[in-house]
């Protein structure tokens, strides 16, 4: 969705792009001794404009009898300025796609390796001698280097190796930590208590450090900031995150030691997912207008939100091209994004649009399911 909204937002500059450069070919020559024909230069630039922009809706190039040689020459290379850029634009925004799921992966990473390096830095703090006189009065019975879990986190070579292949480190950010040790670690009450007490259960270290991660690295302003800075998408991968790293933590408990969570069950399928559903809702656009268009009669299909739309199109696209998902599971999905990112009246909007479009295309056998996509999930 957000590739598709990025694209659309591509073509639009892409577009007021090559109108400028055609502008620019229209302009007067002030340094020619000729006398220049301003009213005719403004004419060839809005034929040549209008002939660029009506080949960009056929995706042919632009043909006017009628039309100077020059005025046509001027609308087809915008046309292929035009084309070029969105190749790019598309190859690029598709790569980007894929590097931002893998992003939420490194951010799980990143958590991870914080409690370890805020481990590190509560040993150092623990055993420095000479302390400020302002300095506030602190428990060191034991500290977050003592912690169990923080233990077997620093000791899981897999974590190390996934780190290091990943370029996920802490090191050249080092003051951070030590400002998230003093500022939200030092002045939080539940880890002042842990660190009252020398020896802690296998619990109690479990509890501490589910309390750090879903209290304070999740939730502090502090750290909270400092992730949104390293991640612009931190904020929508924080929750994805956050379960991953949970259930981490709690396997520091389970029969066979701390492990780390795979991002999805089978990334190979998801990530072919991701580029069909992307590719195939580009190819059939304008199929997909139209069914939309025959659906939305009493709508104007131009006005609908720009977001509202690439949700819908998703939405048919999925619905015609993955058999084995059921219909009720894409209708469901789409509704959430509809909630989650557009207006406040857009879940109902696309709810309402779904329903009656898959029904449609249920009776005339454009929509078949196979497998797992029979199933009627409600």
């Amino acid at each position: 969705m957000q590739a598709l909204y990025a694209l659309r937002q591509a073509e639009f500059s892409n577009q007021q792009l090559a109108l400028d450069g055609i502008a620019d070919l229209f302009q007067p020559d002030l340094n020619s001794m000729v006398p220049q024909d301003k009213r005719q230069l403004e004419g060839y630039r809005q034929l040549a404009g209008l002939l660029f922009e009506e080949a960009i809706k056929t995706n042919q190039p632009a043909q006017d009898e009628d039309a100077p040689q020059k005025v046509l020459k001027a609308a087809n290379d915008g046309l292929l300025f035009y084309q070029i850029r969105g190749k790019k634009d598309r190859q690029h925004l598709a790569q980007m796609m894929i590097k931002q799921v893998n992003g939420i992966y490194e951010d799980y990473l990143r958590v991870l390796l914080l409690l370890v390096e805020l481990g590190q830095a509560a040993r150092i703090d623990r055993q420095r001698q000479y302390r400020d006189v302002d300095e506030t009065p602190f428990p060191f019975e034991s500290d977050l280097n003592d912690n169990g879990v923080v233990q077997a986190l620093a000791a899981h070579q897999p974590l190390q190796n996934e780190a290091v292949r990943h370029g996920i480190s802490w090191a050249d950010d080092l003051g951070f930590v030590r400002k998230a040790l003093r500022e939200v670690l030092k002045t939080d009450e539940t880890y002042r208590a842990y660190c009252e007490k020398i020896k802690h259960t296998s619990d109690e270290d479990q509890a501490l450090v589910q309390y750090i991660l879903r209290t304070l690295i999740f939730k502090h302003e502090v750290i909270r900031d400092h992730l949104a800075e390293i991640d612009l998408s931190w904020i929508e991968n924080s929750e994805v995150v956050r379960g991953l790293a949970i259930r981490t933590l709690k396997s520091a408990q389970g029969p066979t030691g701390l492990k780390l969570e795979p991002l999805t069950d089978d990334w190979e399928e998801d990530e072919l997912f991701l580029n069909t559903l992307f590719q195939k809702s580009l190819e059939n656009d304008a199929e997909y207008e139209q069914l939309l268009a025959d659906q939305l009669k009493n709508w104007d299909v131009e006005r609908v939100a720009i977001l509202d739309k690439i949700i819908l199109k998703l939405a048919v696209c999925e619905l015609l091209n993955f058999p084995n998902i059921p219909i009720k599971v894409t209708i469901n999905e789409y509704i959430e994004l509809a909630k989650a990112y557009s207006t406040p009246k857009s879940g109902k909007f696309v709810n309402g649009i779904l329903d009656n479009l898959s029904e449609k295309l249920q009776a005339t056998g454009r929509l078949r399911k196979s497998g797992r996509g029979l199933l009627d999930n409600k």
